[in-house]
């Protein structure tokens, strides 16, 4: 199966431009820094020891922060990422500090692998939740660069798929250094590919290294609202919020719903939604402005959460009215709100079991 898998990646690698195209024109790569994805860029590391984190989106890079604010006041660290949301999060945190370079991800090809290593020249590699990729983790491993996966996690359903490659993924996850899962159930998946490299020390996604005491967004036009977030919000998701809004509003008429998609490129299609249902919305990355009489505030932006999750304690979170397997709820939860989700949550189980045990996050099915 490895073999195979090279082989085909090393076809599928000529590809990958027009596939990167198709992406920017629906706005889910960068124009400028697509190349990146290639191990194409003008970036330059400094000579020495380099730290290599990679983590696919804002969950799990908001997860290593505290791990990466340790090692970069006296490292020189790489972090990847693979989508646009994720890289907007790191600049708004490390802009300033020259220790930390950001790049999109490799996409992972023989010819790019390569290529990304061969530049960057990474000391140490660390991996994120369930981020496996093969001809990654080979090269690293036939060029001695050790590999820890933090926060390692297997769903329930990657197990019922991965078991049908049982050899290649002992091969897989005997090239880590060390393996430090989440939960036991995590554990227990890891250890049936013959694995003895594992720890289990618990979510890292409990931690939270962000400024918790953030002052809420000001404005007084607010005062007498109430106000409803749905949060990271997919696909069909925000119609079932909108139906909501309208359903609740004959009871609460001052009602005042906020959607932040979890991905803004879908901004123009949540706005003909709303439009469709003759309410009166704003596309805005603020709360200015905001009339009596509107219904929908729009957020176009990235990284301000946490001020708006100040304006409400109702909270629905997204990707899980759909087969997505949900999103992380500790940013609500630490705000102290009630969490609402669909019943899809597979990929937090953990954290929403405690969350539900403790009635501060119910499932629910419809608007």
């Amino acid at each position: 199966m490895r073999v195979i898998y090279y082989f085909a990646t090393s076809l599928l690698h000529y590809l990958l431009r027009p596939y990167l195209y198709f992406r920017i024109i629906k706005k889910k790569e960068s124009p400028i820094r697509f190349k990146e994805k290639l191990g194409i860029t003008n970036a330059q590391r400094h000579d020495g020891y380099l730290m290599w984190f990679h983590c696919a989106s804002i969950g799990e890079l908001k997860s290593i922060f505290p791990i990466i604010d340790h090692y970069v006041k006296k490292n020189q660290i790489l972090l990847t990422t693979s989508t646009l949301s994720s890289s907007e999060i790191f600049y708004k945190k490390y802009s300033n500090n020259k220790n930390i370079i950001h790049q999109f991800a490799p996409i992972d090809s023989p010819q790019i692998v390569k290529k990304f290593f061969l530049k960057w020249k990474p000391s140490i590699i660390f991996f994120t939740d369930s981020e496996l990729w093969p001809n990654q983790i080979f090269y690293a491993k036939n060029n001695n660069i050790p590999i820890i996966l933090l926060n390692g996690r297997i769903s329930k359903k990657s197990f019922s798929k991965w078991k049908l490659f049982r050899i290649t993924m002992h091969e897989i996850l005997k090239s880590f250094k060390l393996i430090l899962c989440n939960d036991s159930q995590s554990s227990d998946y890891f250890q049936y590919f013959k694995t003895s490299n594992i720890e289990t020390i618990g979510n890292l996604k409990f931690i939270i290294s962000q400024n918790l005491h953030l002052k809420s967004e000001e404005n007084t036009s607010l005062d007498k609202r109430i106000a409803f977030i749905a949060l990271s919000t997919h696909n069909t998701e925000e119609e079932l919020c909108i139906k909501s809004h309208i359903s609740l509003k004959l009871k609460y008429p001052k009602l005042l719903t906020l959607i932040i998609p979890r991905h803004i490129n879908r901004i123009s299609k949540i706005e003909a939604i709303t439009k469709k249902f003759n309410l009166k919305f704003l596309t805005q990355s603020s709360l200015s402005d905001i009339k009596d009489d509107t219904d929908i505030i729009i957020i176009n932006s990235y990284g301000n959460t946490q001020k708006f999750l100040k304006l409400s304690k109702y909270v629905f979170i997204g990707g899980s009215l759909i087969n997505h397997g949900g999103q992380n709820p500790l940013e609500v939860a630490y705000n102290n709100s009630f969490i609402f989700h669909g019943p899809h949550v597979h990929n937090f189980t953990e954290i929403y079991n405690f969350l539900n045990k403790e009635n501060i996050s119910f499932e629910v099915k419809s608007e």
